[in-house]
């Protein structure tokens, strides 16, 4: 027995010494940043991230009010290189406000712990795969988990952490990345099913539940009433071309399948693109053509299953001018009425709150268009993505940079408008009982002066004034009263520290 006994002690060991020995062969990387964000502001909201479905938050229901509250975010991002051809990769991120919450007795749960004495589980997994060189296909690498995926085109179709199988082949000239991800499986973004239905609108507009399957209340679990993991779910295909013409020049192209079963029917919406860069002469110019058709996926904006007929197109260029760069940037997405056929625009987004899963931080705004530069806990903005409630929009953006030493100063104007009425999301006059006639959402300008205190702390400033157009016009009601009034016009100032490390 004591023999046997040694037999395996000594296997143990034998085996805690392999695996220690692997563990200090591999190399290990941590990189990520922390930023902390003071808002002053009468139109910020932490937390939220969506002010176009309600008017009155405009103004946050207090007229002429304004507040103030500091946020911090902190993500690490750890790589351990096993070989050259196999990594691991894995984010976490925490978020808080000041003086939120700490100690909560409920346990777990994300952004918050910036409450006195602090103590919170906060830590948010964002990202969690592996990534090596594909076998018998050197010019390959491929990545298997959860990871931070973008599309070839600024963010518009979709930019989001998701799970799937992704590949980038490099065969100089031309780069060809194919893959598969997988948005959800039987369940909404939070893990409900409310917003999982079958025909009609989601809940969260007052429309359908869940009506297949015994018993079933349109609540909980959608596995548990209409089948097990993998029965129904949001996948995207993809296929990305780029090749390099010249020094200078770039063209691609792409095609994107979403295929949707959510709610009970199969609908397969195709995306197909083509993006081009050039310099001429001292101007750098790049755009894109994105069209799609098919049939409409489940979503939060209704007409699920509809046919879709929709476009989207970007211009962009930018020149050296005098001490700094000048550029400019222009996008239009298709819109509809909400009747009938689609034809706005459809990237992908989160079910259940329409979150911010496609966006065009290109536009360089603060309130305007979701910018995810700034982000912490809040990314509130009057048009929370291009597709904007599938009334679409058109934009222009210019803006101005330059360094002077360690100091560098940021502005920008930009102004939208929607691209279609469409009178299921468009804010109702109160005085008249229907919507006004003007499409202009706003003119915004803004500006930023930061100072790199060292190489990789950095202090900004950044102030924004949005000026709201006809399109708002008698659209709140103040809180407590029975005043109809237009929004006041958004206001922010925020001081920034950026640690990168």
């Amino acid at each position: 027995m004591e023999r046997r006994c040694l037999r395996w002690s000594a296997l143990f060991f034998v085996t805690v010494l392999c695996m220690s020995s692997a563990a200090f062969a591999m190399e290990h990387d941590l990189n990520g940043f922390f930023r902390v964000k003071g808002d002053f502001t009468n139109f910020d909201q932490a937390g939220g991230n969506d002010a176009s479905r309600d008017p009155a938050n405009l103004s946050r229901r207090n007229e002429g009010k304004s507040f103030f509250y500091v946020e911090q975010r902190a993500r690490f991002r750890y790589t351990g290189t096993l070989t050259d051809d196999v990594k691991l990769v894995y984010q976490v991120e925490i978020d808080s406000r000041w003086g939120d919450t700490s100690q909560v007795s409920s346990g777990a749960t994300r952004n918050v712990g910036g409450a006195m004495e602090t103590d919170q589980v906060n830590l948010e997994t964002k990202n969690l795969y592996m990534e090596f060189k594909v076998p018998s296909l050197p010019m390959s690498t491929a990545r298997v988990g959860t990871q931070p995926w973008d599309d070839s085109y600024k963010g518009i179709f979709l930019n989001a952490d998701i799970a799937g199988v992704t590949t980038v082949t490099k065969m100089e000239p031309l780069i060809v990345n194919l893959g598969w991800l997988r948005g959800y499986d039987n369940k909404n973004f939070n893990g409900a099913a409310d917003n999982i239905c079958i025909g009609g609108f989601p809940t969260a507009f007052g429309g359908c539940s869940i009506v297949s399957g015994a018993g079933t209340t349109g609540n909980g679990s959608i596995a548990a009433n209409l089948g097990g993991p993998g029965r129904y779910s949001l996948d995207i295909g993809y296929l990305e071309g780029k090749y390099q013409v010249n020094k200078t020049t770039t063209v691609g192209g792409s095609y994107y399948l979403t295929y949707d079963n959510l709610n009970n029917e199969v609908h397969m919406l195709n995306t197909f693109g083509v993006n081009a860069a050039t310099t001429v002469g001292p101007v750098q110019i790049d755009g894109f053509l994105l069209y799609q058709v098919g049939e409409n996926p489940t979503n939060d904006f209704g007409q699920i299953g509809q046919n879709v007929s929709a476009f989207a197109a970007n211009l962009a260029a930018k020149v050296n001018a005098g001490p700094g760069t000048l550029r400019a940037t222009a996008l239009y997405v298709s819109g509809d009425d909400g009747q009938g056929d689609v034809g706005a625009f459809q990237g992908v987004n989160q079910l259940g709150n329409g979150n911010a899963t496609m966006t065009f931080s290109s536009a360089k705004m603060t309130m305007l268009i979701t910018n995810t530069k700034y982000a912490a806990n809040t990314d509130r903005a009057i048009i929370n993505t291009p597709t904007n409630y599938n009334q679409g929009m058109i934009g222009g953006f210019v803006g101005y940079d330059m360094n002077i030493g360690k100091t560098f100063i940021t502005g920008n104007i930009g102004g939208a408008a929607t691209a279609k009425e469409n009178k299921t999301f468009k804010p109702v006059n109160r005085k008249t009982g229907a919507t006004n006639s003007s499409k202009y959402e706003g003119t915004e300008i803004n500006a930023e002066v930061g100072y790199n205190i060292s190489k990789n702390l950095i202090a900004s400033v950044v102030g924004g004034y949005l000026f709201l157009g006809d399109y708002w016009e008698d659209t709140a009601l103040v809180a407590g009263t029975n005043e109809i009034k237009t929004p006041d016009n958004p206001w922010k100032l925020m001081l920034v520290t950026n640690l990168a490390f």
